[in-house]
């Protein structure tokens, strides 16, 4: 088997690269991660016995193959998504998490067709990774942010690769009336999780969304969220708006036709 391409010569990056191979081919035997690493025999048997000791992977007894364990999904899944905007919201997410009332997932624009969840309050295996641009109602919420314009060009590229079912649903016209719904009110509202997605501009442009929802799934704490929903999408707006510079009067305007 031909061997990977050298990747940057230093410990973390090996140490990452045979975790990630463990992550991909795993359960998987010394001898088979051999073939897939650059540097030496002697190193990367170190850096097995390192994750071994850090209990990030373990060696099974029946066959000796490696594979992750939960530690190691638990670290990389709690490590920050690198933007300014993710560190400007840091202590909404604090104080969530302190309250446990509720919570919270930020979604940012990753490239120009890609919504991703960037950071929650929620454990890691509980939220996806990336919405739908036409069932998502974070992605819905990030699109009643936009100038109209720009809307419609992110829409008729989404078209290239929307599903049949997602094309469906976009010429029956429901998905536009959504969208003129979210920029009435100024957020999106799901009743059936139930969960508040509201969506402002950085200070960097970027378009953020912060989806709130109860912490408990309980139907005391399902009624007491329907019924104050506008009153705890407020709350939050107004602690954003002292991380995120945001346009307050459009806001307000927009919320006195909901």
């Amino acid at each position: 088997m031909i061997k990977r391409p050298a990747i940057a010569d230093s410990p973390l990056a090996r140490s990452t690269e045979v975790i990630r191979l463990i992550g991909i081919h795993g359960p998987i035997k010394l001898r088979d991660l051999e073939a897939h690493v650059s540097f030496s025999r002697s190193a990367l048997h170190r850096i097995c016995a390192q994750l071994e000791a850090l209990n990030w992977a373990r060696r099974r007894v029946s066959d000796k193959a490696y594979v992750l364990t939960y530690a190691t999904d638990d670290f990389f899944a709690s490590a920050q998504f690198s933007a300014p905007e993710v560190d400007q919201v840091q202590p909404v997410l604090a104080m969530a998490k302190v309250e446990g009332c509720y919570d919270l997932t930020l979604s940012m624009f990753k490239n120009k067709m890609q919504l991703a969840d960037v950071d929650s309050t929620k454990p890691p295996t509980d939220w996806a990774a990336e919405h739908s641009l036409f069932f998502s109602n974070a992605a819905l919420s990030a699109q009643s942010v936009m100038s109209e314009q720009m809307q419609k060009t992110l829409i008729a590229k989404a078209m290239i690769q929307a599903t049949p079912e997602e094309q469906t649903y976009l010429r029956m016209g429901k998905y536009h009336e959504e969208i003129h719904k979210a920029r009435m009110r100024g957020y999106v509202l799901d009743k059936t999780l139930p969960s508040i997605s509201f969506s402002w501009h950085a200070e960097t442009s970027a378009i953020c969304t912060l989806t709130i929802e109860p912490a408990l799934a309980t139907l005391s704490a399902r009624q007491e969220f329907l019924k104050n929903h506008r009153r705890i999408m407020e709350r939050f707006s107004t602690t954003c708006g002292d991380h995120f510079q945001s346009d307050e009067a459009a806001m307000s305007e927009l919320r006195a036709y909901g």
